[in-house]
């Protein structure tokens, strides 16, 4: 018998990548290649670094841009840190189309495996029942599918934050750290997570977290360094012009004021005292915590992307983290019934369908803030 289904497992399995590689394949083809996505900035940087291009001067990235097929040019200069170039160098190594299908079948894996790892985690039993309803909330989820579209890097931070959450858990403390620090890939949806663990890390004397997160910041940091001695002046002049462009239109705090107060110092002082009082009330949930690390990371996600000072909808593929701790939180202990654990996937789903017409319409996305205070509100009824 248990031959049998494990036998049964590995062919569904089979079958599931086989399916996901012929959704990225579609995907990509649908996109014209990708060469106007957001996934060609990632695989311009890896080959701008392949090529010994400067990424952080504007007539390099624009001879990169177009030298190889892209005449989208939404940001003068390469507009990560070093350290995603690196990462992408490998892919970089390919043509655009094929790594763009590697890459967005990766993601895919990725979604997937993270949900493995929070099941695993919880000790949670009874996926089998509800995977046919979550499978289809999580594939419409509309941040989920904007990420393959754009081929973003979101999913990447998703599992990256997954891990560390399954090897603190673990008591592997120094690797745990290693694996938040990597984040910095794509700093911005974690920008206050990473913080508020390192607060954490420190209230409860965790020095080998603490040291394998400082380890993999300082490599970063100082692969920068050796790479682009200089490129700090010219990115964070580029990343301020680019936040204090689009933060008005962002689903965060920042772009929530804005919209409620327009431009002016009324927004800035809102926006800041709002964050004064959320790290206030992290910092003694912190100290008070007494719940699983899984259960404390995927709150201090879902906050930080409150709070993020730039952020798009896409970036919100995090939530699928807290939600689903909620949920399964929900059906171990008994809260709620199986059609409203069942089906709670779907109406998240369902919501940020209402909240992205509602962005059409308006030529913004503020109002997209309110989908990760529901997911917050969601996760602090399971854990109380």
């Amino acid at each position: 018998m248990g031959n049998g289904m494990s036998q049964t497992s590995r062919v569904l399995g089979l079958l599931g990548l086989l399916a996901s590689g012929l959704l990225a394949l579609g995907i990509v083809r649908g996109q014209a290649g990708m060469y106007d996505r957001d996934f060609f900035t990632f695989w311009g940087g890896g080959r701008g670094l392949l090529e010994n291009a400067n990424l952080y001067a504007t007539d390099d990235w624009a001879r990169i841009t177009r030298a190889h097929g892209s005449v989208w040019f939404p940001n003068p200069i390469f507009i990560y840190a070093p350290i995603t170039a690196i990462f992408f160098a490998p892919l970089a190594a390919l043509p655009v189309e094929l790594a763009a299908i590697l890459w967005v079948w990766l993601s895919e894996i990725i979604i997937a495996l993270a949900l493995v790892i929070i099941i695993r985690d919880l000790r949670w039993t009874r996926a089998f029942v509800f995977a046919p309803f979550w499978a289809l909330g999580l594939i419409f989820f509309l941040p989920v599918l904007l990420t393959l579209l754009m081929g973003q890097a979101s999913a990447l931070i998703l599992i990256l934050v997954v891990a560390t959450a399954r090897l603190w858990n673990r008591e592997h403390w120094f690797w745990g750290g290693v694996v938040l620090g990597a984040t910095l890939i794509k700093p911005q949806p974690i920008a206050f997570l990473l913080p508020m663990l390192a607060l954490w890390l420190i209230l409860n004397r965790r020095w080998r977290g603490l040291s394998g997160l400082v380890l993999s910041l300082a490599i970063s940091a100082l692969a920068a360094l050796i790479l682009y001695p200089n490129f700090i002046f010219d990115w964070q002049a580029a990343v301020q012009s680019k936040v204090g462009g689009v933060a008005a239109r962002m689903p965060t705090i920042w772009g929530i004021t804005a919209d409620l107060f327009g431009n002016g110092w009324l927004t800035t002082a809102s926006a800041l005292g709002l964050i004064f009082v959320i790290t206030i009330f992290c910092i003694i949930q912190i100290a008070r915590w007494r719940a699983t690390r899984l259960e404390l990371i995927a709150f201090l996600a879902t906050v930080s992307l409150i709070v993020t000072p730039y952020l798009w909808n896409y970036d919100q593929v995090l939530l699928v983290f807290p939600m689903i701790v909620a949920l399964i939180r929900l059906e171990q202990r008994r809260r709620a019934n199986f059609w409203s654990i069942a089906l709670l996937p779907l109406g998240f789903c369902f919501s940020t369908y209402i909240f992205f017409a509602l962005a059409a319409t308006r030529a913004q996305d503020t109002f997209s803030v309110f989908i990760p205070v529901l997911v917050l509100a969601l996760l602090k009824s399971a854990s109380s």
